[in-house]
């Protein structure tokens, strides 16, 4: 199986035989027909991505094999083929493969200057969202092939959710929303939205921890602040 800098350097040379931005623009909407696709019922406001322009949804499973799974949608077909272009790089790669890898094909294109100001925070707003979602899926696949995992505890349930075992999905959506209601001070947008989470623990007991920045990497301060 590739990965994900090999992905990367198969489309940049994709990109290369492309002679004008016409063209390329062209590869990208046709790019929107093979984005993994999203069921109506998952376009809701937890799988939005804040900060895009147009709306944006990503969903995220983990197979047994400890490998991600996507799908997106949008409702504008360009920014779908933007999020295409970023899935091909990281669907099906595992959670530290995700971490580890360093996306530059925007730069080695060229395309973050044929972007407008608004659809370059909505790019970077995707590859946050798709590194928190690695964050929360990677103790999944550290336990992996270990004799005896490590369970994941589980957030309170109903009496009627008691009858069943939570899903992993039903577990990070219960921690993402309690995250989700823990805002910045100055501004109201809360710390997950602003990208600004590196690492989510779950451990015994249901202890959470979380590892964090003062500002986004992508923030126009962030170079400003100390450390």
């Amino acid at each position: 199986m590739e990965t994900p800098a090999q992905i990367q350097d198969n489309l940049a040379l994709d990109f290369e035989l492309l002679e004008n931005w016409e063209d390329r623009y062209q590869y990208l909407l046709e790019l929107a027909k093979e984005c993994p696709s999203l069921p109506d019922a998952f376009k809701n406001d937890s799988l939005l991505i804040k900060g895009c322009q147009s709306k944006v949804w990503l969903r995220a499973t983990c197979n047994a094999e400890g490998r991600m799974e996507f799908a997106a949608d949008s409702d504008a077909l360009l920014v779908k083929g933007i999020m295409t272009l970023l899935l091909k790089v990281f669907h099906h790669q595992s959670p530290e493969a995700i971490l580890e890898t360093r996306f530059d094909l925007h730069e080695r294109t060229g395309l973050q200057h044929h972007l407008s100001p608004n659809r370059a925070n909505g790019l970077a707003g995707m590859l946050d969202r798709i590194r928190q979602l690695a964050l929360l899926y990677r103790p999944v696949q550290e336990n992996l092939g270990k004799a005896a995992p490590r369970n994941l505890p589980t957030p309170k349930l109903s009496e009627k959710d008691n009858a069943k075992n939570p899903t992993f999905v039903e577990i990070q959506d219960s921690v993402l929303n309690i995250i989700k209601t823990i805002y910045d001070p100055e501004i109201p947008v809360n710390i997950y939205d602003l990208g600004l989470i590196y690492n989510i623990e779950v451990q015994q007991g249901g202890k959470v921890l979380v590892t964090m920045t003062l500002t986004s990497p992508s923030c126009p301060v962030a170079g400003t602040l100390p450390g």
